[in-house]
């Protein structure tokens, strides 16, 4: 057989057997892609690899794609939690190390397993492979190691970090529900949604002027887009007149509504039923021709005789001032004539093949540029260097590329079904590799020292995350559900996370995550470099 075409066999058995192994479950717990891992160390224990190279690139396409789907929230999050956020990072990281750096002491381990047991205890492959990335330039041969300490180390961690969080609420003594209401409390006050109400025009000097001589937005951030007149609803545009016992409804946040009754008149609860000539519709914006642009400078209204009433990005409802940008995905409202809405829609929406393709150009430029950045390296004193390595060079370029949605003159847009199959296949890819090279030497390290690696890596897992609890909790007071969330993303550990979000009808654990995951593998990617290094000069 040809050694490539046994290499694809090797591989895609892997991945079918650990796809299927995945799909096992016991009390609603399963290892998911985690299950190509223990594929893999079965196929390496029998002398079978998969080349290196498709080990690199499934890494690469991993963390491109996490970084891309968390970019859009994370610096919105950061803003206004970036300090918890950090610190939270920094003890649960930094105490996994220094427990790491203590148990490698006392057990006499080498270097290249001290660093596999830190990065499976924190279920970090990004780390696994900077380590990995590491030991090939120190000491190539003790590479396998890493990859065995991570096998051996990251199964519990995984299962008690779901069981911890499965438990927690009650542990705490802190029912979901009451979390629940405390956090939709705080998000009322922080972020109050858009409403609409009606009012009924009675000030005179509104008497037969336009909505634009009238200018609402002149006293308010609001925006009107019915008017009744007799018993014609029609959309508001502004062009239309406004006549003495009109009644108009107006779209902004509560306290702005409020200073409507100094321009308009009363408040009124008359219905305006939309007739069949006036659509009120809600469609995602697909098309590049609409993204990156300020609503004042698309000009909606003299280009497509509509009114946009709403956005909505990322979970979060925005008032349409003139200074708001547009972007791929954002959910919008939009109210005009039947007709124009309908045409507005079509554009909107693009084309069938755009909406669900990617712009490969930029999404290259954005690889390109990551790798390289993962070269760099990184002076941390005492003639100790680390690099971000591929996966913390590209994670770091795919967060950007996520918040500003673009390379430079490029636009990025990838669909989230595309993020969603790069982000399992390379992780898959990623697994297959790290599993077959770790499966030659599990066994050997197993028979001799077993049971004492898995202590010790329950005791990183535990720990570590006790410390994390402890700061969240009784230092920063956090909602127990974005704690969770922010654990589980310290953790990295999506399956976790998915317990998390079984037990809330809120998305605030898939918050807490987004914001917490790119600082806590960071951090985890520089000191699981910075463990090799030091350990390599102390032992």
């Amino acid at each position: 057989m040809n050694p490539l075409t046994e290499s694809m066999f090797v591989l895609f058995a892997i991945l079918t057997l650990g796809a299927w192994i995945g799909q096992w479950s016991w009390r609603g717990i399963s290892l998911g892609t985690a299950g190509v891992l223990f594929a893999a160390l079965v196929f390496g224990h029998f002398g079978l690899s998969v080349p290196k190279e498709v080990m690199d690139f499934g890494l690469i396409l991993f963390v491109y794609s996490v970084g891309l789907t968390a970019g859009p929230s994370f610096f919105r999050t950061f803003r206004r939690r970036g300090m918890q956020f950090v610190t939270l990072a920094f003890v649960i990281v930094g105490s996994g190390a220094l427990l790491t750096a203590l148990i490698a002491y006392l057990l006499k381990l080498s270097p290249a397993l001290a660093a596999g047991l830190y990065t499976g205890a924190l279920t970090c492959t990004p780390a696994l492979a900077a380590v990995l990335d590491s030991l090939h330039r120190l000491s190539p041969a003790d590479a396998p190691l890493a990859s065995v300490g991570y096998g051996i180390a990251y199964p519990f961690s995984m299962i008690s970090m779901v069981l911890l969080i499965q438990f927690l609420p009650t542990l705490l003594k802190r029912p979901v529900k009451t979390e629940e209401k405390k956090w939709l409390a705080e998000k009322a006050i922080e972020s109050p949604g858009l409403v609409a109400q009606q009012f009924r025009i009675t000030n005179p000097n509104c008497e037969g002027r336009s909505v634009a001589e009238v200018n609402p937005r002149r006293l308010a951030q609001v925006n009107l887009s019915r008017i009744k007149h007799g018993d014609q609803v029609f959309a508001a545009t502004p062009e239309s007149i406004l006549h003495l016992g009109d009644v108009v409804m107006a779209v902004g946040l509560a306290d702005e509504l409020d200073k409507m009754t100094l321009l308009l008149g009363e408040r009124t609860d008359e219905r305006m039923d939309v007739n069949a000539e006036v659509l009120s519709v809600d469609v995602e914006v697909m098309d590049e021709s609409l993204t990156g642009k300020t609503l004042a400078s698309m000009r909606v209204w003299e280009q497509f005789t509509v009114v946009i009433t709403r956005i909505r990005r990322q979970g979060l409802e925005i008032a349409p001032n003139g200074n708001v940008t547009l972007e791929m995905g954002d959910g919008i409202r939009v109210v005009g004539e039947k007709s124009a809405v309908e045409a507005f829609v079509a554009r909107a929406q693009g084309a069938p093949r755009r909406a669900s393709e990617t712009s490969m150009t930029a999404y290259l430029v954005g690889l390109l540029i990551g790798v390289l950045m993962g070269l760099i390296p990184v002076p941390l004193g005492q003639g100790v260097t680390v690099k971000l390595g591929m996966a913390g060079g590209v994670f770091l370029t795919s967060l950007l590329i996520g918040h500003f949605g673009r390379i430079g003159p490029y636009r990025l847009y990838v669909p989230p079904a595309a993020k969603n199959l790069t982000r399992e296949l390379g992780l898959m890819l990623f697994l297959a590799g790290a599993g077959t090279n770790a499966g030659a030497h599990l066994a050997d390290v197993l028979k001799d020292q077993g049971w004492v690696l898995l202590l010790a890596g329950a005791s990183i897992t535990l720990l570590s995350a006790l410390a994390g609890l402890i700061v969240m909790i009784k230092i920063y007071k956090l909602n127990l559900l974005s704690a969770m969330g922010a654990l589980t993303a310290a953790m990295t550990n999506p399956p976790a996370l998915a317990s998390a979000n079984n037990q809330t009808e809120t998305d605030l654990p898939s918050i807490a995550y987004a914001s917490t995951y790119p600082v806590a593998l960071i951090f985890k990617i520089l000191l699981a470099q910075a463990l090799v290094e030091i350990l390599s000069r102390l032992m």
